[in-house]
């Protein structure tokens, strides 16, 4: 999962571990963030097809004081490889 991330995302200040939300830690939003899903749907066999990434990601070129969105963190990617699906 780690190497995907930096193979996905390059390298960061900091150490990636498994609570790091992929917005507000990781900066993954917008198109980016779609990508990355599909990405990671393609790379670890999971579906995606019913994940709603409004409610989780801000849209590009966002002010980030308009809405609160769920996290979803590195620990919520590992267990959808586990289930095959991304919920």
């Amino acid at each position: 999962m780690y190497d995907f991330i930096l193979d996905e995302r390059g390298l960061y200040r900091f150490e990636i571990q498994e609570q790091h939300s992929l917005q507000s830690d990781l900066n993954i939003y917008g198109m980016d963030a779609v990508e990355f899903i599909l990405s990671f749907g393609n790379k670890f066999g999971v579906d995606v097809s019913n994940f709603d990434a409004e409610k989780y990601f801000k849209p590009d070129g966002y002010n980030s004081f308009e809405k609160d969105y769920q996290k979803l963190t590195i620990s919520n990617l590992l267990e959808s490889i586990e289930k095959g699906i991304l919920l």
